[in-house]
C-alpha cells in the first residue's frame, strides 16, 4: 500500500464521524479529553490530503516484519487518532491509555465485550481493544496496564502528558521493557525543549541497545490537519526508514 492509500482511508474513516466529542462530554471531563478550547471548534473539519502522523504511522506500519502488530496508544483524548489505527489495522491487538474515561461518541462504534472501572474491553474491525483508564505518574497504573497489554508491542504512540517528566515517567514506567524488537515508537508534538531532551535521551538509550536503531525529528500535520500549525514529531524505530523519508532530521 503506497502512501496515497493510506491518506484516502483515513480521510474516509474521519469523513464517516459526525461530532467527535459532544459538548456535554467534552465538558464532563476534568480536562477537556485534553483537547483545548481555542481549537475545540476544529476538531470536526474536513482535512486536506496533506500528510499528517497518522498516515506516516499506518504507512511505516507497513515496513514492520509482523502483519498484525500490537498497538498502544498513551493518551488517547477523544480517540481522534485512535479510531483512525482501529479502522486501518485488523486481527489486532490495540491498548488506548488515558486519564479520562473512554469518549462515548467513539466507544459506541466499538462492541463492549468487558466493562469496569479502569478497563472496558471492546471488539471492532477483527481487533481487540482494551481501553484502561490511568495516570502517566502512578507507577501502579502501568503496571496493571503491563498485565493487559500482556507481552512486547510493535507500535508506540505518545502523546499524553506534553511535558519532559510526562515523557520520562511513560517511558521508565511501560516503554522501556514493552518494546518489541519490531518496532516503532513515535511521539507528537514535541514542541517544548525539556520534551525534546528527554526525546534523545531515549534515541541515545536505544542506540546504546541496538546501533541499527533510527531515530529523527520532523515536522508533520496533527489531528487538526492544515487548520493548525504542523507539529515537531519524533521517531525510534526498528525499521531502516532512510531511504522511506529522506527529507527528514535523523539525530
Amino acid at each position: 500500500m503506497n502512501i496515497q492509500d493510506v491518506v484516502k482511508k483515513n480521510r474516509e474513516t474521519l469523513s464517516s464521524v459526525d461530532c467527535f466529542i459532544t459538548d456535554e462530554n467534552y465538558n464532563d471531563s476534568p480536562d477537556n479529553y485534553g483537547l483545548p478550547l481555542h481549537v475545540r471548534h476544529l476538531i470536526d473539519l474536513p482535512i486536506n490530503k496533506d500528510l499528517t502522523y497518522v498516515d506516516i504511522l499506518m504507512f511505516l506500519k507497513n515496513h514492520l516484519e509482523t502483519k498484525n502488530p500490537k498497538y498502544v496508544e498513551i493518551g488517547v483524548s477523544v480517540l481522534k487518532t485512535f479510531y483512525q489505527v482501529a479502522n486501518f489495522l485488523d486481527d489486532s491487538e490495540l491498548y488506548a491509555f488515558d486519564i479520562n474515561k473512554i469518549n462515548p461518541s467513539i466507544a459506541k462504534e466499538f462492541t463492549l465485550t468487558q466493562q469496569g472501572s479502569q478497563v472496558n474491553k471492546y471488539e471492532y474491525n477483527k481487533n481487540k481493544i482494551t481501553h484502561f483508564k490511568g495516570d502517566v505518574f502512578k507507577q501502579e497504573d502501568f503496571d496493571l496496564f503491563k498485565k493487559e497489554v500482556n507481552g512486547d508491542v510493535n507500535i508506540i504512540f505518545s502523546d499524553a502528558h506534553h511535558t519532559g517528566e510526562g515523557l520520562r515517567a511513560e517511558y521508565d514506567s511501560f516503554i522501556k521493557e514493552g518494546l518489541s524488537k519490531d518496532f516503532i515508537l513515535y511521539y507528537d508534538d514535541l514542541q517544548n525543549q525539556p520534551m525534546q531532551k528527554v526525546f534523545l535521551e531515549i534515541c541515545q538509550e536505544h542506540k546504546q541497545k541496538n546501533p541499527s536503531t533510527t531515530s529523527a525529528f520532523f515536522k508533520v500535520n496533527g489531528w487538526l490537519g492544515q487548520h493548525e500549525s504542523s507539529h515537531i514529531n519524533g521517531i525510534i524505530t526498528s525499521i531502516d526508514i532512510r531511504n522511506i523519508f529522506p527529507f527528514v532530521n535523523y539525530i
